[in-house]
């Protein structure tokens, strides 16, 4: 690896704007395209660029964990803040559940884009036959 690309990798991770974007859905790496196919799926390459996305299978896996922690606790504050205003209440843990898919649905995809950018920032996204080595 050159000390260009050491350089570009590092500057990588202060790359806020970077990070926004692929937060909002769109490719870390040249801002254009979109990264998502449907709700969930997530293309093979960018289509303005040409990044792969996935370099694994199980490249996501850290993205779904993400989007259950975070899940998690925000279903903790909100647990916390619905007992000390109504006490504990027929029907609590079922609004807790709704809650829970609901955040864990709304979540995934801008953490999945943050997930991204963290694969796109540490080296492991990039474009086919680029330097493929573990970032420096």
């Amino acid at each position: 690896m050159t000390d260009q690309q050491r350089t570009d990798r590092r500057g990588r991770w202060t790359d806020f704007g970077a990070m926004w974007r692929a937060t909002r859905g769109l490719c870390p790496n040249c801002g254009g395209g979109g990264v998502f196919t449907s709700f969930w799926g997530v293309g093979d390459t960018c289509p303005t660029c040409g990044v792969r996305f996935e370099r694994e299978s199980g490249a996501w896996l850290g993205a779904w964990v993400m989007a259950y922690t975070v899940a998690v606790v925000l279903l903790a504050i909100e647990a916390g803040a619905l007992i000390i205003a109504f006490g504990l209440f027929s029907g609590l843990e079922w609004v807790l559940i709704a809650s829970g898919v609901l955040f864990v649905v709304l979540l995934y995809r801008p953490i999945k884009g943050w997930w991204l950018w963290w694969m796109w920032a540490a080296g492991f996204v990039h474009k086919d036959g680029e330097d493929e080595s573990a970032p420096g």
